[in-house]
C-alpha cells in the first residue's frame, strides 16, 4: 500500500511539473533491459557479496552488468539530466529530518554530476545499484581477499606477542585477572588482534558495509536547464558531499521539496522489487576468529563446511559460536537422558523426584559448551537443501555436556522482512516436560567497529555489558539484536509488575510454548513512550504487552503462547518484519498465512539502523532469564541423543 501511494504521488508530482515545463521527457524508462510490466521482481546475486557487497544487477543477470534506461525529450536550450533511485520500502519519508538515511543512489563514481543531453534529446544510459552509493570513507579498508584467520596465523601472532616483554606482561596480568591460563589468554588476545586487522585503513571500497535494502525501488529522472543547474547545491548535485552542517541531503526529497519550473522531474513507470535467499549450497564457513579456546579440532571439514578459501568468499552461512554466560552456574543431576522420546521419556514423577535424589557432591557444576569440534554440530545435507544443527547427545557420565549449537549469515543488510524457514524439535514431551533448549532466530548487529555504529541517542545508550547501578551512558553504540526466542515458559511477567487483574498459570498444565520478541535498544530513553515495567502496545486491534525489567534494563519484551505442535510439522516459518519505525514478529505454516504475535514501534523503543546479521540457534538457557520458572533447568537430563534442527533457508525481502 506504501509503494502505490508513493507511485500516485509520483504520477502527481510529475504531471504538476510536465504541466509548467516545456522541455517534455517523454517515453523514460529506467529499466530497458528488464522484461516485464511494472513491477520487476529480482532475486539478488549473492555470490561474492560477502567479500564485495551485493551488486544490482551482476554480470551473471544482465551482459552488461548494468540496467539501462532511456529517454527523448524536446529543447531548444541546453538541457542536462541526472538519474536516482532509492529504496521506497524501508525509508523515512521526504518531509522526515531522517530521510538522509534512506538508501537511494545515482551514478556509481559520485564525482560524476549532471550530464549533457544530445541535441537530438535522445538518451540511452546505464547504471547498477551497489553499495556505499554515496562513496563514504568510513566505509573503506584493507584488503580482505588475502585475509587469513587460520590457527597456524594464530599462534604466530601469539608468538609475536610472547617476543614483546611489556606485552606479554599485559597477557599474563590480564589472564590472572579473568581466572584464565595463560595460554588461553594470549590464544584469544592474538585471535582479537587478526580480526581486528581486518578493519586497518586501507583504499578499499568495503561495498558490503552498506548493502542495498531489500524491497521496492524507484528511479527519478531529473532534467534541468543550464541555468538551474548552477543553483543546485553541490552536495545535492554529487551525493557524496554534505552540507555546511556535515550532514548528507537526499536529492530526492531536496528535488521534491525545491519545485522549479526550469527542473523537471520524471518518474520511472517500472519499480524493482528485490530480495535476497541465503541457501546453504554454498557451505558452511568456519571463521577461527570467533572460536573461543585454543582446544579446538577442525577433523570434521570438507567442501561443505571448513575454512577454506572457497568457503570464505563464497559460503552464505558460516558456524555460529554462541557467547557463553557466566550469570548463573548449572547445577545439573548427573543423568543422561531424553527428554522427548516416542519411549521412556523422561516423566514428570522422575522431573520431581529427581529434585531430592541427588546431594550437593554429586550435581554436575559446569556452564552451557560450545563445540571444540567446529562443522561436528552443524552439517549441509548431501543434496545442499537445508543444514542441519546438532545439539549432541552424551555417552559419558564423566564428561557431561549441555551444548548449544547455530548458524549465521554472513552477508548483512539494514532493514528487511527475515523469514525463516526452519525445522526445530519438538520442545515438549507428552507430559509437557521441556527439553532444556530455547529456539530463536534473531538478528545481531554485524560489526563492532564504528562504521556500524547505530544511530545517535539522546541521552545515551548502556553498553549490552554494564550492569552496574550507575551506568555510563554513551550517545552512540554499535548494539544492535532483535530476537526470536522460544522456551518453555509463562506467557505472563511476574505478578507484581501488573497494574490489573490476576495473571498467573500453572504453565507445566499445558502444551504450550512462548514465543518472545525483544528489541535490545540498550535503554535508550529518547522514544517518548520509553517506560518500565509492563507497557501495553496496540497494534491493528490487539494489545501486546511489552516489558522492560527497569529504566536501566536494555531490552523490550513481547511474550505470546504458541503450541508445541508447530514442531511436529516438517518445517514452519518465523518471521521479523524490521523496519526503519516499527518491528514486526509473525509466524506461520506458510509465507502466505504469517500471524503476528508481537508489534513495537519508536514510540516506546529505540529502533535499530545499523547493518545486522541473521542467526539461528538451539542454545542451553537458565531458567532465571524467564520468570516465573516453569522447569528448572538444574533438573533437566543431559540429553543422550542427538538433537537435531533442520534450517531451509532464509528470505529477507
Amino acid at each position: 500500500m506504501r509503494v502505490l501511494k508513493f507511485l500516485l504521488i509520483s504520477i502527481v508530482t510529475s504531471v504538476v511539473f510536465l504541466a509548467c515545463n516545456q522541455k517534455k521527457a517523454e517515453f523514460f524508462n529506467p529499466m530497458t533491459n528488464m522484461s516485464g510490466n511494472d513491477t520487476i521482481c529480482f532475486d539478488m546475486d549473492l555470490e561474492n557479496a560477502v567479500i564485495e557487497g551485493i551488486v544490482m544487477p551482476s554480470k551473471k543477470q544482465t551482459p552488461s552488468g548494468f540496467f539501462t534506461f532511456s529517454f527523448q525529450t524536446k529543447h531548444g536550450e541546453p538541457l542536462y539530466y541526472k538519474l536516482f533511485y532509492q529504496n521506497e520500502t524501508y525509508k523515512f519519508n521526504d518531509d522526515d529530518s531522517l530521510n538522509y538515511e534512506n538508501f537511494y543512489g545515482s551514478w556509481e563514481d559520485v564525482s560524476v554530476g549532471f550530464k549533457s543531453v544530445p541535441e537530438n534529446g535522445e538518451i540511452v544510459d546505464s547504471f547498477r545499484i551497489v553499495g556505499n552509493p554515496r562513496d563514504e570513507k568510513k566505509y573503506y579498508g584493507a584488503d580482505l581477499s588475502k585475509y587469513d584467520a587460520s590457527f597456524a596465523a594464530i599462534n604466530k601472532y601469539a608468538e609475536k606477542i610472547k617476543n614483546d616483554t611489556a606485552w606479554y606482561k599485559s597477557i599474563v596480568n590480564k589472564a590472572e585477572r579473568n581466572g584464565f591460563s595463560v595460554e588461553k589468554q594470549l590464544f584469544l588476545d592474538a585471535q582479537w588482534m587478526i580480526a581486528d586487522s581486518r578493519h586497518n585503513d586501507g583504499n578499499i571500497n568495503h561495498r558490503w558495509k552498506r548493502n542495498p535494502r531489500t524491497g521496492c525501488y524507484s528511479f527519478l529522472l531529473v532534467i534541468c536547464t543550464e541555468k538551474a543547474l548552477a543553483q543546485i547545491p553541490s552536495y545535492v548535485k554529487n551525493i557524496g558531499e554534505t552540507n555546511e552542517f556535515g550532514q548528507f541531503v537526499n536529492p530526492i526529497s531536496w528535488f521534491t521539496n525545491n519545485p522549479s519550473s526550469e527542473i523537471q522531474l520524471v518518474r520511472g513507470s517500472k519499480i524493482l522489487k528485490t530480495r535476497a535467499v541465503f541457501t546453504p549450497k554454498q557451505g558452511i564457513f568456519v571463521d577461527e576468529v570467533n572460536i573461543r579456546t585454543p582446544d579446538y579440532k577442525l577433523t570434521n571439514v570438507d567442501n561443505t563446511c571448513g575454512v577454506s578459501d572457497s568457503l570464505y568468499k563464497n559460503a552464505l552461512f558460516q558456524q555460529f559460536f554462541p557467547a557463553v554466560s557466566q550469570q548463573y552456574t548449572l547445577r545439573n543431576i548427573p543423568l543422561i537422558r531424553d527428554v522427548v522420546a516416542a519411549d521412556n521419556y523422561y516423566t514428570r514423577e522422575e522431573y520431581e523426584a529427581n529434585k531430592n535424589v541427588y546431594d550437593s557432591s554429586q550435581l554436575q557444576y559446569n556452564y552451557p559448551f560450545i563445540t571444540e569440534c567446529p562443522c561436528s554440530t552443524v552439517k549441509v545435507s548431501e543434496n545442499g537443501d537445508y543444514v542441519t544443527i546438532v545439539n549432541p547427545g552424551n555417552d559419558d557420565i564423566n564428561n557431561l555436556r549441555k551444548e548449544s549449537t547455530g548458524i549465521k549469515t554472513r552477508v548483512g543488510l539494514t532493514y528487511g522482512k527475515y523469514r525463516g524457514k526452519i525445522k526445530f524439535p519438538e520442545m515438549l514431551n507428552q507430559e509437557h516436560i521441556w527439553n532444556g533448549l530455547t529456539y530463536a532466530f534473531w538478528l545481531i548487529y554485524q560489526d563492532n567497529h564504528s562504521w556500524n555504529n547505530r544511530r545517535g541517542c539522546t541521552g545515551g545508550y548502556i553498553d549490552k555489558g554494564d550492569d552496574s547501578p550507575t551506568p555510563e551512558r554513551m550517545f552512540e553504540n554499535k548494539y544492535s539484536e532483535i530476537d526470536i526466542e522460544i522456551v518453555k515458559a509463562s506467557r505472563f511477567w511476574p505478578q507484581n509488575y501488573y497494574d490489573w487483574g490476576n495473571h498467573s498459570e500453572d504453565a507445566t498444565g499445558n502444551d504450550d510454548v512462548v514465543y518472545s520478541c525483544t528489541n535490545w535498544d540498550l535503554a535508550c530513553q529518547q522514544p517518548k513512550k520509553f517506560g518500565k515495567g509492563i507497557t501495553q502496545i496496540p497494534y491493528k486491534g490487539v494489545n501486546y504487552d511489552a516489558m522492560r525489567w527497569s529504566d536501566l534494563y536494555k531490552a523490550l519484551t513481547i511474550k505470546t503462547s504458541i503450541s508445541n505442535d508447530v514442531f511436529k510439522e516438517e518445517f514452519y516459518y518465523y518471521e521479523i518484519e524490521w523496519r526503519p519505525t516499527e518491528i514486526i514478529w509473525r509466524i506461520g505454516k506458510t509465507p502466505e498465512t504469517m500471524q503476528v504475535v508481537g508489534y513495537m514501534n519508536d514510540e516506546y523503543t529505540a529502533i535499530p539502523n545499523n547493518q545486522m546479521l541473521c542467526v539461528v540457534t538451539q542454545e542451553y538457557h537458565y531458567s532465571e532469564w524467564w520468570p516465573p520458572i516453569v522447569y528448572d533447568q538444574r533438573f533437566i537430563p543431559y540429553n543422550k541423543s542427538d538433537i537435531e534442527g533442520r534450517v531451509y533457508e532464509i528470505v529477507i525481502e
